[in-house]
């Protein structure tokens, strides 16, 4: 009786067999658990890129497997990468399912059955795929080498005026990425790792990584000096790249990169606040001077106001400037508030005066100094200039001298007038307040100051004439004339007058000129008045002879008797002592002629002090004399007698041979100009002696009784010698009595250089001679035969005979000459 096959359905056929399927054993369970656990330690480590696609096509593939199994009833709780297990449990279900198909249904099973086992290993086939991956990769990379990019060079110009546009090629650098942090960690489960999304690649291309300093230097055991110092050097150069690499994104784009410049300003500090390392010495000043640089180059020229942009309604364009100058205005205080805290370490009382605080605040009032000199009218530069002022009268030589330029450089420059009056007057206030005890560099940096043609008349000068101005305009409106000849007139008064309102902004500078001459007097003369004795005496008197021009007449008479009182009463230098008398004789010369004052005591200290100075250290003071001799010789020659002015010319003589060469030259020059202008002089050429009263005595302090006119100017005899070539013509020219032409004639270049000229021009303070010393001829020296010389003179004689004798046998035999010579004298 055979078998009925009966056909059913597939639900009833899952359900059987799931009644049929076998419990798992505890080793298959243990073993699920070990693979399990495996596969989330990889996950958790990471694993290679390639063997991860690898696992999600083959899980993939699971995947659609397990799919199809769970919708024929087949499902099962075996892991999907359990593939002993696997391939036990499905022969196992295919059996099951044989014993119930027939046919061609059992035929299509036994065919994937045979297929089942004949599959590749999955390991195999993952290491397959990784070898694909790990191709494709290098494959893309040396594409990627291999491209190549256009770029636009910059265009030339031709001489026909054509522009040619230029291009190259250059190998293709692609930008850094990197990638953002993963919002969802991998899941275990195969579903969620189907659903995980790649994570956004994000395209950076700022200098963040540089700013946040997040590279350091790798920290390593030192040992040795060695090691610390190439680990110094190594700090030094890397903190270099880092801070180049913030300045130039700042100077490229500095809207963007404000904050930036916190960064610079951690360096700066003694320790990083962020690493909690101390900075380097050398860090900080390359931070603290490239901060200074950048406010130079991006600080804008006007000064900066304040706008609420939110009481105000402005444009995008106008707001994102306002921001942009906020911004730059803050970081330009807090840098300001970090420069005057390093100075006031060492300025202040029980401050840090380490040597090493020192130097950084010298470093930090130089940078005051540049920025001061480079935006004069910017935001907070008065607060600089008020800090400054008190740093010109500090212990330190090197910050005065710094702060001393700066004001003497900014006094020349300044154009407004603004800043060189706010600075003077903080001096006057700082000299004051210390009651004169001050540096002498707080007094010196005023020498600067452009007001050598300020008029201080000339505000009365100005009102008169507004007065003469008005009184005619009203003289014309009460005239009783024809209408239209009074119109004229008082069109032409108007226009008058209309010119002189136009000149206002001239009138403002003069203003201010005037009152910065006022401030500067006031100091000097509450000096001179209040404390003659002062260290700083000397720096007031070289400040009247730059500034007595332009005093005022009425302080004259009163300024020359304290003058005059000074030089008498107190123990002064030479320096100081020609100083007044600079002062005393400029002021007589200009102006002051009007005053009936007798300058024969003034006379005789110059007389006296000229021949203080000499080649040795005190040589750069002669110039102190060429100025005083302008104004004793050149303008005040006419009231002088003859007595004394030929004593100044011979002792200006004398001390010509105890300068240098320019101070010898300059000396000539101003004896050669003197002689140009009278011939009172050309008696001090002539040699005869008898024609002058009395005896010359070089001695004698009183230039009038010291009868000069019974000598001659014997030292341009020693002068003619000098070693200086333009000496020794200068001299010659003025011993053949100052020719214009002719012998003794001096060229054109060295005939127009005035004494002041001569004295700067062939200064060899440089290391530098002037005119350039040839170098010398090269040649082989002459070779001169000699001339025998006998103690006796009958061994002449005998010694020709020897070799007359020697040179005849030499002849007969033809031999070479050889002789003993000694033997020869023996035998005769």
């Amino acid at each position: 009786m055979g078998t009925k096959k009966v056909k059913i359905s597939s639900v009833k056929r899952a359900a059987h067999l799931k009644s049929k399927k076998a419990p798992l054993s505890k080793q298959q369970q243990q073993k699920i658990k070990q693979k399990r656990e495996q596969l989330t330690s990889k996950r958790e480590h990471g694993q290679n890129i390639f063997s991860q696609k690898a696992h999600k096509r083959d899980n993939l593939a699971q995947r659609k497997k397990h799919n199809k199994q769970q919708s024929l009833g087949l499902h099962r709780e075996l892991n999907a990468d359990d593939d002993d297990d696997d391939d036990v449990g499905g022969d196992q279900l295919l059996d099951n399912v044989a014993d119930m198909l027939d046919g061609d249904d059992l035929a299509l099973l036994q065919a994937n059955k045979r297929k089942r086992k004949a599959k590749a290993d999955p390991v195999e086939e993952q290491q397959q795929s990784v070898g694909l991956e790990m191709a494709y990769t290098t494959a893309s990379k040396k594409e990627q080498a291999a491209q190549k990019i256009k770029v636009n060079l910059l265009p030339i110009k031709s001489r026909d005026g054509e522009i040619i546009t230029r291009t190259t090629e250059v190998d293709y650098v692609p930008k850094p990425k990197r990638k953002s942090v993963a919002e969802e960690e991998q899941e275990v489960d195969a579903e969620e790792d189907e659903n995980e999304e790649d994570s956004d690649e994000v395209f950076e291309d700022s200098d963040d990584d540089i700013v946040n300093d997040e590279a350091p230097v790798p920290k390593q055991k030192l040992v040795s000096t060695t090691d610390l110092l190439i680990a110094r050097q190594q700090e030094i150069e890397r903190q270099k790249y880092r801070i180049g690499i913030i300045c130039s994104g700042i100077l490229e784009k500095p809207e963007d990169k404000m904050r930036n410049f916190n960064a610079l300003y951690e360096l700066m500090n003694d320790v990083n606040p962020e690493t909690g390392i101390p900075n380097l010495f050398a860090v900080r000043k390359l931070a603290m001077i490239s901060i200074t640089e950048i406010f130079k180059d991006i600080l804008p020229e006007y000064r900066v106001g304040q706008i609420d942009t939110k009481m105000q309604t402005v444009r995008k364009a106008t707001l994102e400037r306002v921001t942009f100058e906020n911004a730059l205005l803050q970081q330009f205080k807090k840098f300001l508030q970090k420069l005057e805290h390093l100075t006031a370490q060492v300025n202040k009382r029980g401050g840090q005066k380490t040597p090493q605080a020192i130097k950084i605040a010298a470093v930090a009032v130089q940078c005051m100094c540049d920025l001061l000199l480079s935006h004069p009218y910017f935001n907070y530069v008065q607060n600089i200039a008020q800090l400054l002022v008190y740093m010109l009268n500090c212990n330190y030589g090197t910050m005065r001298v710094a702060v001393n330029q700066c004001f003497r450089t900014l006094f020349s420059n300044d154009k407004k007038l603004d800043m060189t009056l706010f600075v003077v007057r903080r001096i006057n206030h700082l000299i004051k307040s210390k009651q004169n005890n001050v540096h002498v560099e707080c007094i010196t940096c005023m020498m600067g100051l452009k007001i050598k043609h300020v008029n201080l008349d000339a505000e009365k000068e100005n009102e008169l004439k507004q007065k003469k101005l008005e009184s005619h305009r009203q003289r014309l409106l009460s005239l009783s004339k024809k209408e239209r000849k009074r119109r004229k007139k008082l069109t032409e008064v108007n226009k008058e007058l209309e010119e002189t309102r136009a000149e206002e902004n001239k009138q403002t500078k003069h203003h201010k000129l005037t009152e910065i001459i006022k401030m500067v007097f006031t100091i000097y003369f509450r000096v001179l008045k209040n404390d003659p004795t002062s260290r700083v005496l000397s720096a007031i008197l070289e400040g009247l002879a730059e500034f007595a021009h332009v005093i005022n007449l009425e302080f004259f008479a009163d300024l020359i008797d304290v003058l005059n009182r000074i030089l008498e009463e107190q123990d002064l230098g030479y320096r100081e002592q020609l100083h007044c008398i600079q002062t005393i004789f400029v002021i007589l010369s200009g102006q002051g002629e009007v005053l009936n004052i007798d300058p024969i005591r003034f006379y005789q200290h110059f007389y006296r002090n000229m021949l203080v100075v000499h080649a040795g250290k005190n040589h750069e003071d002669f110039a102190i004399i060429l100025r005083t001799l302008d104004e004793v010789l050149v303008k005040r020659r006419r009231n002088m007698s003859q007595q004394r002015l030929m004593a100044f010319v011979k002792r200006l003589l004398t001390g010509s041979l105890h300068l240098l060469h320019n101070g010898t030259l300059a000396t000539l020059g101003t004896i050669k100009q003197t002689f140009q202008l009278t011939s009172v002089l050309d008696a001090l050429l002539d040699t005869d002696t008898t024609i002058g009263s009395g005896r010359y005595d070089p001695e004698l302090e009183d230039p009038e009784y010291c009868n000069a006119a019974s000598t001659c100017l014997y030292e341009l005899t020693l002068l003619a010698r000098h070693y200086h070539p333009t000496v020794r013509r200068m001299a010659s020219h003025i011993a053949n009595g100052v020719p214009a032409s002719g012998e003794g004639a001096l060229p054109t270049d060295i005939g127009k250089l005035n004494a002041h000229e001569l004295f700067a021009q062939y200064d060899s303070t440089k290391m530098a001679f002037n005119p350039t010393i040839p170098l010398p001829k090269q040649g082989e020296p002459k070779l001169k035969w000699g001339r025998h010389m006998y103690l006796r003179s009958d061994f002449k004689q005998h010694y020709g005979k020897i070799l007359k004798d020697a040179r005849t046998k030499r002849i007969k035999s033809k031999e070479v000459l050889q002789m003993d010579f000694l033997s020869e004298l023996t035998k005769h």
